[in-house]
């Protein structure tokens, strides 16, 4: 009977060791994906403030609003279904671990561009996991508005900014009589231009809204589909003509161009264009939420 009770307690203590492990092992993988997108997100934060000029109102609304709503939508995503948790490879961990090796590194560019190459490997390597495809996704749009978006619009510069200032010149026509153009200089008085620069560009902000745009989706747990994409169309057009009608406000005077580039303006331009990117996707959303189901 002792031994009886011995083998009994023995394998219960087994099992719950086991399914112990197993507990540990899975709310591990969750902390793990958390950890790392909260540690990269934190390390470019903390290097953007440190390393570079101190940052405008208009900066610190674009970049915090795109990284909070990506950390969200990892959170909603990993909470998703309380009854199957992520799990991790041990090639997933490793990669999990080198990547992030480059918070240390004093460039935040480093750390997206580790980002980007653990976003491929989870897209990749976990097709059929929709949670992990979707966590791969949100590292990835992240990495494309924080690096990758921010190269190619420097590559492509100079055609960006022909077709950029044409527009700006042919909205401007509408409300100035006198527009001129020259080059990247736009100005309705002789003695007052302003010049159309890099961060002068619409180009950041839809990267900025793409990533808002999907990152709501994930949290919402919606599938990209055609209404979809015609939000983010919608949102994309109310961004450049936000951007198109700071620029314009900016042409009458020093003063003008102090508000709206430097000053109060900047951040409600700021602020107008991240509800630009947020309505109509959230509209979206909550219309195919919000609809009745049909009767059988």
């Amino acid at each position: 009977m002792v031994g009886v009770l011995t083998r009994c307690a023995s394998a219960s203590l087994i099992g719950r060791a086991r399914a112990l492990t197993s507990f540990l092992a899975v709310h591990a993988a969750s902390w793990s994906l958390l950890v790392f997108s909260a540690g990269t997100v934190l390390s470019a934060v903390l290097q953007r403030h440190l390393l570079e000029e101190t940052q405008t109102t208009q900066h610190l609304v674009e970049f915090n609003v795109g990284e909070s709503f990506g950390l969200a939508a990892i959170l909603s995503l990993m909470l998703s279904d309380a009854h199957e948790r992520p799990t991790l490879a041990r090639s997933d961990v490793a990669v999990l671990l080198l990547s992030a090796l480059t918070w240390f590194v004093p460039e935040q560019h480093g750390v997206y561009l580790a980002m980007t190459l653990a976003g491929a490997w989870f897209l990749l390597k976990s097709r059929s996991d929709p949670r992990m495809v979707g966590i791969g996704q949100i590292w990835l749009a992240l990495s494309v508005y924080e690096l990758w978006g921010k190269l190619l619009f420097k590559i492509a510069y100079q055609a960006i900014e022909v077709v950029e200032v044409g527009l700006i010149y042919q909205v401007g026509r509408l409300f100035y009589g006198g527009l001129g153009v020259s080059g990247a200089s736009l100005s309705v008085r002789s003695d007052w231009s302003i010049v159309i620069l890099e961060g002068c560009s619409s180009f950041h902000n839809l990267s900025l809204t793409v990533l808002i745009w999907l990152s709501i989706l994930k949290i919402a747990e919606q599938p990209a589909l055609r209404a979809a994409f015609r939000a983010l169309g919608v949102s994309a057009c109310l961004v450049v003509a936000i951007n198109v009608s700071r620029l314009l406000l900016m042409l009458p005077s020093r003063e003008a161009f102090i508000f709206w580039h430097d000053g109060a303006g900047s951040s409600l331009v700021a602020l107008a264009s991240v509800v630009a990117a947020i309505a109509p996707i959230l509209t979206c959303v909550e219309g195919r939420t919000c609809q009745p189901s049909p009767r059988t």
